[in-house]
């Protein structure tokens, strides 16, 4: 039996909200179950709702999407609850917007322009996703000719308390190598990557292997 895909939308606009639940709930294997149009609410019962994915519009009463996409990673973790992939939606589509979004641990933009079927496959994929990044695409979406600004977590701190194997595999990460790459040079089997990557998200409060690049990477280039 399939199983049902518990969705959660943060979105200050009502008859948006309706309209992508009515899209949600059309689907056998997607249901919302939760809705918030504010962010202090949200931060209060996200967490308790057991979402499997979470879109978070650009426009939420009290913060913009951004921020409260930051403002939550850190409140799961406090609640020892595992963080859900989370798609920021907005009105339009820019590449920074998009970037600020995965710099805040989004997994992907979809923008009230795109097609009913990109949400939901975005959803899916979300929900399905083993985590493993194009860095190619990533890096070119950083490296523009008029290059964006985007905020990523200081991670400085949480760095030092790495264990030497945390932070092998995270150089080799940092050098886009993916995890059969990385198995096979450090003779680490691969579920033991996974894990320790996972282990370096949680130590640095970060929800996304994209989001560990984009901040390592910063911090790199600002100490450079």
């Amino acid at each position: 039996m399939t199983k049902t895909l518990r969705i959660g939308i943060i979105d200050a606009d009502e008859d948006i909200r309706f309209g992508r639940r009515m899209l949600i709930d059309s689907q056998d294997d997607c249901q919302v179950v939760f809705e918030d149009d504010s962010a202090e609410s949200s931060k209060l019962r996200a967490p308790e709702a057991a979402l499997d994915v979470l879109l978070i519009d650009h426009r939420v009463r009290g913060l913009d999407g951004v921020s409260l996409i930051s403002k939550l990673i850190p409140i799961y973790q406090e609640n020892k609850v595992e963080m859900p992939p989370v798609i920021m939606t907005g009105a339009y589509f820019s590449s920074e917007l998009l970037l600020a979004s995965i710099a805040a641990g989004a997994t992907d933009l979809v923008t009230l322009d795109s097609q009913s079927q990109d949400l939901l496959k975005a959803i899916r994929s979300a929900a399905g996703s083993e985590q493993e990044i194009d860095f190619q695409s990533l890096k070119s979406l950083i490296n523009q000719p008029e290059p964006f600004n985007y905020q990523t977590p200081n991670i400085d701190t949480s760095l030092a308390f790495l264990t030497d194997k945390e932070a092998e595999v995270l150089g080799c990460f940092m050098q886009c190598k993916d995890d059969d790459e990385i198995s096979k040079e450090l003779d680490m089997p691969k579920y033991r990557v996974r894990s320790t990557i996972k282990a370096i998200l949680e130590k640095c409060s970060l929800a996304t292997r994209a989001q560990l690049f984009l901040s390592a990477q910063n911090k790199v280039v600002s100490n450079g």
